[in-house]
């Protein structure tokens, strides 16, 4: 299921959604800090949030599949290395993706409760960290991903300017 598709690996195609959906998700945190647009936002972002999080579950899934498919291409090298780190920081993504998921669909609950401004500004505070946490991780991940893939020993100039 996780392997691939039409000859081509399941983790190659569904780590651009995730690319997509977890900033998508953590910039959407970070608009939780306005005031007005909290509650209208409040379950789009529970919505975008829970995509991202079923996105990260398959994408890590699949590289996992990925990884056990290259099997010794990966041993005692470069590439090797960088995929090792790669999975190091999803794994790590993905513990912080849930602890967003749940503090957005707590806050999603709790915040038509909430009497006072203070309490809002506090839980949207608590939500855009957790998104900046989420969007710093994504990054790093990807950047790892592609690393290993492009340009595992870093001799490769891609600039252009040759």
């Amino acid at each position: 299921m996780f392997g691939s598709f039409d000859g081509i690996p399941i983790h190659v195609l569904v780590n651009h959604a995730a690319v997509v959906l977890v900033p998508l998700a953590g910039l959407v945190g970070i608009a939780f800090l306005r005031p007005a647009w909290r509650m209208p936002l409040r379950w789009p972002l529970v919505a975008v949030a829970v995509i991202a999080t079923i996105t990260i579950f398959i994408t890590r899934r699949s590289g996992t599949v990925l990884k056990e498919s290259l099997g010794d291409q990966l041993k005692d090298n470069a590439a090797g290395r960088l995929v090792e780190r790669h999975e190091e920081l999803a794994d790590r993504l993905w513990l912080w993706l849930l602890v967003f998921l749940a503090v957005t669909v707590v806050v999603a609950l709790v915040l038509p409760r909430l009497t006072t401004p203070l309490a809002g500004g506090a839980a949207a505070i608590i939500v855009a960290a957790l998104a900046v946490v989420v969007l710093v991780l994504v990054a790093l991940v990807g950047h790892q991903g592609s690393k290993a893939v492009w340009n595992p020993e870093g001799t490769v100039d891609y600039s252009g300017s040759s």
